[in-house]
């Protein structure tokens, strides 16, 4: 156990983050699967336990800084360390309505920031000291294409007109956290970067979409296992994407 290196994902009892999960596990990563209900996190773990895999759930809601700081207790306790931190929790309440910016909630918008932005500063925040014990830690952050203000602005992007202030803006405010802390650990050499699914067929993305879970999972898992990654970038399958 002592040379197994350690991952957490949150949001991962389902979805892109159940499927990154079990790609990391299939890495020999030990994989600490994170959900706001613990019994939700103990069922993805059983079911990636089942096929062999060296899995864990724990209970993370990552609105609730105390989940937050008794998971990280629980995680030093446990492995003494953090080699892979995946913050992929992430909501939208605008997908699929037509929701002009003038009329979206103000309760819209900061529950959205809750937990695609503070969510991911409280994770970061309360898992830091234990990543720190890591010789190479790295985070990710599951961003979005819609987050980039360079395609948002660009009137030939086919992304042009989609405008959803809560989670557009949400996901921009993401990769400038990324940015922030890419700069702050480099010389803790702690890997910070943005990543982008794609449009996948989840609970979010809808049956519509056109990418697997496995698709999506795909580029988190290579920031997450490369020997030498990048930091500060913001990352798709197909390279870099516009800030």
């Amino acid at each position: 156990m002592a040379d197994k290196k350690v991952a957490l994902v949150t949001g991962a009892n389902k979805g892109i983050g159940f499927e990154i999960a079990r790609q990391l596990c299939g890495h020999g990563f030990a994989v600490v699967l994170a959900a706001r209900d613990e019994r939700k996190a103990n069922e993805a773990a059983d079911k990636l336990r089942a096929e062999g895999f060296d899995a864990h759930g724990v209970r993370l809601d990552v609105t609730d800084p105390a989940t937050a700081a008794a998971a990280a207790k629980w995680l030093d306790g446990k492995f003494g360390r953090l080699d892979v931190l995946v913050n992929n929790a992430g909501i939208s309440s605008e997908f699929g309505h037509d929701m002009k910016p003038s009329e979206v909630s103000l309760d819209t918008v900061r529950k959205t920031y809750d937990t695609n932005v503070f969510g991911v500063l409280t994770v970061v925040q309360a898992l830091l000291p234990l990543l720190r014990k890591s010789p190479s830690a790295r985070i990710v952050n599951q961003s979005s294409t819609l987050g980039s203000l360079g395609t948002l602005s660009d009137p030939a992007s086919p992304f042009y007109g989609v405008n959803l202030l809560a989670y557009n803006s949400s996901k921009t405010a993401l990769n400038g956290l990324t940015l922030a802390f890419a700069k702050e650990l480099a010389a803790d050499r702690i890997a910070v970067n943005s990543v982008c699914p794609g449009w996948v067929k989840t609970d979010m993305g809808g049956e519509g979409a056109p990418r697997t879970v496995e698709q999506g999972a795909a580029i988190a898992v290579k920031l997450a296992t490369m020997a030498d990654p990048p930091t500060g970038k913001f990352l798709d399958d197909a390279g870099e994407v516009r800030w």
